[in-house]
């Protein structure tokens, strides 16, 4: 995969080994504001207007909780829009990728958590929650939408920022959803839409939060301009991940398209997991893996961006 992707990866094994010394603070991409880890997308790559602009997304964590927040001018309940076909278009999926690999492989892999927070999209489950093994589909066919990636860029929305902070160029983002070969000739037929969860192991339900309830939590996207009309969020128990996860500092790279994909958003960050005290490795063992992590992520890195 591209260098980019790779050196957050990189950088967060890197601190989680640092932590061992310092027991400090984790290091997060994007843009830290007081204890929030924010991405900051473009605010005119919204194809069809304000309703389906992207502006931030904002993860936060507490010792037993993640916190997650998105604004826009997408309600959580989505927008009418008649060429839908139920009249309504909205929120794709959040995925949630902690394998350091692309979307597409970590999706082959089984290796993808998704998140439906939307409960009026078009999703292929039926709960709202965090689902494991995930395996996606697209619903841009019935939403009036881009059936590729290729084609919302190729219909004027290539901006700066397109996917936020972390993803901030179209090659960036051919690169980590499908892999450099096809960031190296992306067609329409090899940049599929995927954007939302067809099938997937429930692993537990999500508390859905206002804007004064995410605010509460020190949530600002106002330090960044970024306030749109609409913003939502929620909250999962880190005792879900850890069913999931192995104890300790885990990196991800996390995304969202709208149900139309006329617009998406990315943020790579880290969550730690608490580790059980009987599982802890003496202190010299936990440093082989840290630098074992660092050793494999670098052998992978790809071509230079």
């Amino acid at each position: 995969m591209k260098t980019h992707y790779i050196n957050k990866v990189i950088g967060s094994v890197a601190v989680g080994v640092c932590l061992l010394a310092t027991a400090g603070q984790q290091a997060k991409a994007g843009e830290m504001y007081q204890g929030w880890n924010y991405s900051i997308d473009s605010f005119s790559d919204g194809s069809g207007g304000s309703n389906y602009e992207i502006k931030g997304f904002a993860v936060t964590e507490t010792a037993d909780s993640v916190y997650v927040a998105l604004t826009g001018g997408t309600p959580l309940t989505g927008t009418y829009a008649s060429g839908a076909d139920d009249d309504n278009i909205g929120w794709g999926d959040m995925f949630f990728n902690f394998s350091g690999k692309d979307f597409a492989s970590a999706e082959a892999e089984g290796n993808l958590l998704g998140v439906r927070f939307a409960s009026t999209n078009d999703s292929g489950v039926d709960q709202v929650g965090l689902f494991s093994n995930v395996a996606t589909k697209s619903v841009t066919g019935e939403n009036n939408g881009y059936g590729s990636i290729r084609r919302y860029y190729d219909s004027g929305y290539n901006k700066a920022d397109t996917m936020g902070t972390d993803i901030a160029t179209a090659d960036e983002a051919y690169s980590y959803l499908y892999g450099d070969a096809v960031a190296d000739n992306p067609t329409a037929n090899n940049t599929q839409t995927r954007n939302v969860i067809n099938s997937g192991n429930f692993v537990g339900e999500i508390n859905l939060l206002t804007d004064a309830q995410l605010a509460a939590q020190g949530l600002d996207f106002g330090n960044f301009g970024a306030n749109g009309p609409q913003t939502f969020g929620f909250q999962l128990d880190k005792s879900m991940l850890g069913g999931v996860l192995p104890g300790g500092i885990n990196s991800f790279m996390a995304h969202v398209l709208l149900e139309c994909a006329n617009d998406g958003v990315a943020l790579a960050g880290n969550i730690d997991i608490p580790v059980e005290q009987q599982d802890v490795p003496e202190p010299a063992g936990l440093l082989s893996l840290g630098f074992a992590g660092l050793a494999f992520l670098k052998s992978r890195k790809g071509r230079q961006a």
